[in-house]
């Protein structure tokens, strides 16, 4: 482990006020908690804070707090920090005390390593299901990241948190059985159905034909009314005898 030392200043005030001249001078507040001992309120420059989170180890890095004007230096991984939503800048951080000798807990990332045969030779698709794993482990055998070989997965094979690889330097935590990695079938577009847009199309001639029906039979009606009359006039009236 490639051991980092970062400055800080102990803070004697706190308050909106003072973190924004702090963030106006170039730092950032942070606070130091954990290890079963006080909270101690930080100044610390947010550019050596940025270059840790981008590592390859990310927040998962250990590091030493060097308090400026003493000896005094501690085991430190950043437990959370905020980021302006607006412009994207650094504006707080916190730091947890480490104890070496002591086990704990902590997210590390996977990794998909190739390219399944499913998706170069069939065209399926690599979904990567679960991005992160815990595992228990003593912080100076916390990996960096655990790759997993993808390679041979073809059309509706799986990987799952069991597949990952094992150590004796550290104990996976989450489910075995949970799925990490899967290639799917290639995504079909959907065509409308023949016999549905026949449908669609004939459904306009549906009123036409009934109203031709019922004017057929309105002229039936009437041709018969006629035959009648013309049946009356033909009737000669019976005289007397």
């Amino acid at each position: 482990m490639n051991e980092q030392v970062v400055d800080v200043t102990k803070r004697e005030t706190s308050g909106k006020n003072v973190s924004r001249r702090l963030r106006r001078s170039g730092q950032i507040p942070a606070i130091l908690y954990g290890g079963g001992r006080d909270a101690v309120p930080l100044t610390v420059d947010p550019d050596r804070i940025r270059d840790i989170i981008r590592s390859e180890s990310g927040v998962n890095t250990i590091f030493l707090l060097n308090l400026a004007g003493t000896d005094q230096r501690r085991h430190v991984m950043i437990k959370e920090y905020q980021v302006d939503p607006v412009e994207g800048r650094l504006i707080h951080a916190d730091f947890l005390r480490i104890q070496m000798d002591a086990v704990m807990e902590v997210e590390v990332p996977v990794v998909l390593k190739g390219e399944p045969q499913g998706v170069k030779l069939d065209g399926g698709i690599l979904e990567h299901v679960t991005r992160q794993v815990r595992v228990s482990c003593l912080p100076g055998d916390i990996p960096e990241h655990l790759d997993i070989e993808v390679t041979t997965l073809k059309i509706g094979d799986h990987l799952s948190v069991a597949d990952l690889p094992k150590s004796d330097r550290y104990r996976i935590l989450s489910d075995p059985a949970l799925i990490v990695a899967v290639c799917s079938p290639p995504a079909k577009e959907e065509v409308a159905a023949p016999a549905a847009a026949e449908a669609v199309t004939a459904a306009p001639a549906e009123p036409e034909v009934l109203k031709k029906g019922k004017a057929a039979a309105e002229g039936e009606e009437a041709e018969g009314a006629e035959a009648e009359e013309k049946k009356k006039d033909t009737k000669k009236p019976e005289g007397k005898k």
